[in-house]
C-alpha cells in the first residue's frame, strides 16, 4: 500500500477541486484503513491472493466489495475509498510486474519502506502534508528523511499524485459497480 503521506497528499489535492466535501472528515477517511488493527478488512483484502509479490499486492484491495457494503458514500467513506483507489493504482502503476517478480518479498518490503522514508519529507516540503495532518493519529507521523535515490522518484510520486487526485470518483464508481470488479478508471 502507498505510505500515509501519499495518501494524505492525493486528499488534500482531491479537496482542493472539490471544496463542498468536509475536509476533516475526508482526511480522516483517508487515514483510517492503515491506522486499524485488521486492515485487511478495511482493505476488503482477498483471502487467497496468492505468495508471489505480483498477485500478493495487488490482491490487497478489493474495490467492489468495499461499494457493495458502501452504496451511498459519505465523506468519511469517500476519504476511505480514495485511500484504497490510490492503493490499488499504486500497486498496478508504479510498479512492473517485471520489477516484483524480480525481488523476494522481503526485498520488496525492504526498497519500499525505504522509499516511504524519503518520500515522507518530500511529501511534507512540496504537499505540506505534515503533523497537523495526522492529528486523529498521531502516532502514525514520520518526518522521513531527505530524499535520495529509490523505487519511487519525485517524477512518478508527483505524476501518481496528479493522476489520482483528478479521477472523477462518481463515473469510477459506476465503473467499478458495472464491472463488478477492481479496473482502472
Amino acid at each position: 500500500m502507498a505510505c500515509l503521506s501519499l495518501h494524505l497528499a492525493i486528499a488534500k489535492k482531491y479537496l482542493e477541486q472539490h471544496k463542498n466535501l468536509n475536509y476533516e472528515d475526508v482526511m480522516k477517511g483517508t487515514l483510517y484503513p492503515d491506522v486499524v488493527k485488521e486492515d485487511d478488512k478495511t482493505h476488503y483484502t482477498e483471502k487467497n491472493r496468492g505468495s508471489d509479490n505480483v498477485s500478493h499486492v495487488r490482491g490487497k484491495v478489493n474495490l467492489y466489495n468495499f461499494l457493495k457494503e458502501h452504496s451511498k458514500l459519505n465523506d468519511f467513506e469517500l476519504g476511505w475509498f480514495l485511500h484504497l483507489v490510490t492503493d490499488y493504482l499504486f500497486f498496478e502503476e508504479c510498479f512492473t510486474k517485471e520489477y516484483l517478480f524480480s525481488k523476494s518479498y522481503e526485498e520488496f518490503c525492504k526498497e519500499l519502506y525505504h522509499a516511504y522514508y524519503c518520500v515522507n519529507l518530500y511529501m511534507e516540503e512540496k504537499y505540506n502534508v505534515n503533523k497537523e495532518d495526522f492529528k486523529e493519529y498521531p502516532s502514525e507521523y514520520y518526518p522521513g528523511i531527505p530524499y535520495e535515490k529509490c523505487i519511487l522518484s519525485k517524477e512518478m510520486v508527483d505524476n501518481f499524485i496528479k493522476r489520482v487526485s483528478s479521477i472523477d470518483l462518481e463515473k469510477y464508481i459506476e465503473k467499478i459497480k458495472d464491472k463488478k470488479q477492481n479496473c482502472k478508471p
